[in-house]
């Protein structure tokens, strides 16, 4: 797997799901607090998953489609980790 490295964290249609159980900017912090990638299991719509905290502390994974060619992330949801 290339390494992942997202320059942009990408809204649309799907936000209002994605952001159940984080906020926006939580799920933005997750990306800027250097997480660690992992490819999503097959099958699933999210291509790879993010795990790491918000600027607060909370540990967050968030499930999003990673577009390689413009680096952008497309959340399709988060939650937080125990």
């Amino acid at each position: 797997m290339p390494p992942v490295k997202v320059l942009l964290v990408q809204w649309g249609a799907n936000t209002t799901y994605a952001t159940k159980r984080a906020t926006v900017s939580e799920i933005e912090e997750v990306f800027r607090n250097r997480p660690v990638f992992r490819t999503n299991l097959r099958g699933r719509v999210a291509t790879h998953l993010a795990v790491g905290s918000t600027d607060a502390g909370r540990k967050v994974t968030v499930a999003f489609i990673y577009y390689g060619e413009t680096n952008t992330a497309y959340p399709i949801t988060a939650w937080e980790r125990s």
